[in-house]
């Protein structure tokens, strides 16, 4: 007899074997799905103590609905199509995997500035074509005594920042959560955001969506930013006002973009961004490896099987649903266990 069950909501990735050995491996049973839609989720994932989730959004329909619910695991780093706030009311745990990607993004970040900075895939279109003429159509500069701004200095930024540190660029970073003697010990300039947009030639974004952040590179911070100035965005794609940036590369305000996350995905063939030829736009493939993939896959199916198990999860996103069902637990059986857990909580 299963102990749980587990729905994987959308049915994308080439396997699922990490999962099944997982799942299957502490007696719950894996479930396949193809939702793309709350509703579909509610009507197609019945019966679901966890469901592992990529881009469907999961909002209060989902864990009104959904009664016998605990866990709703991420494939991601991020729960930007997560209602949490409505998690937490139905007391369902919501977890992520934070830190699966790091070295691959801050990889294709720097694929994507490099590109940028030498042109590379409009070239490689020119020559494709027939053209064989260096031209000015195609303008390089060199990187000494470059600024590069970093927007945002979490685990990704710094990363980045530590594969660049062979380049002769001096470094900038706006975050007004990390302290000043991190930015002093590692050899960068910290600005404020305007500041920053001023006097950078290349701007890496690294930060998440929420009320502050939406349009944050709007054409207001385009206006201010160099003529030359290249832009790189792998973290969220409505950060950047699409069409402000269309506007601002249309009129020479900057000089290109290379975009792994767009406002709208999949890319919509019919935004003018297309016929940029400064623009750069890759498929949100920044955080993917074989080995990440893997990775994400595992440890995704790792904190549902912990949560349904009455283990902690490594990153619940809403703790206080867990210290509210260890607390009422103690109450029942008290033990050990539960108060080494209450300890883990409280630290």
């Amino acid at each position: 007899m299963e102990q749980f069950r587990v729905w994987v909501a959308e049915d994308s990735y080439a396997d699922y074997d990490e999962e099944r050995r997982i799942v299957e491996g502490a007696g719950g049973k894996l479930s396949f799905a193809k939702c793309r839609s709350e509703q579909d989720i509610v009507e197609q994932c019945r019966g679901a103590n966890a469901i592992l989730l990529r881009q469907t959004p999961a909002g209060e329909q989902v864990f009104k609905n959904l009664s016998g619910l605990k866990v709703l695991s991420r494939y991601g780093a991020g729960c930007d199509n997560v209602d949490i706030p409505a998690a937490t009311r139905y007391g369902v745990v919501v977890t992520a995997v934070p830190d699966y990607c790091i070295g691959e993004v801050a990889d294709h970040t720097i694929a994507l500035l490099f590109s940028l900075i030498r042109s590379i895939p409009l070239r490689d279109r020119l020559v494709r074509s027939g053209s064989w003429d260096l031209g000015t159509d195609c303008p390089a500069y060199r990187t000494k005594r470059k600024n590069f701004g970093l927007v945002g200095y979490g685990k990704t930024a710094r990363e980045t920042r530590k594969r660049l540190s062979g380049f002769p660029f001096q470094f900038f970073a706006c975050d007004p959560y990390v302290n000043k003697e991190i930015f002093r010990s590692e050899d960068i300039i910290p600005l404020d955001f305007k500041k920053l947009a001023i006097i950078c030639d290349y701007i890496s974004i690294h930060l998440p969506l929420n009320e502050q952040t939406r349009h944050l590179f709007c054409l207001s911070t385009f206006k201010m930013m160099k003529k030359t100035a290249l832009l790189v965005n792998t973290s969220r794609g409505a950060i950047v006002d699409n069409r402000a940036l269309y506007t601002a590369l249309k009129e020479g305000y900057i000089g290109g973009a290379a975009l792994d996350v767009l406002e709208t995905e999949p890319f919509d063939m019919k935004s003018p961004l297309k016929e940029i030829d400064s623009v750069i736009l890759t498929d949100h493939a920044a955080w993917y490896s074989e080995e990440s993939r893997h990775e994400l896959q595992r440890r995704t199916a790792a904190e549902a099987v912990s949560v349904l198990s009455g283990d902690l999860p490594a990153n619940p996103v809403n703790p206080e649903v867990l210290s509210q069902r260890i607390i009422a637990m103690r109450e029942k059986m008290p033990g050990k266990r539960e108060e080494e857990i209450l300890l883990k909580l409280s630290n």
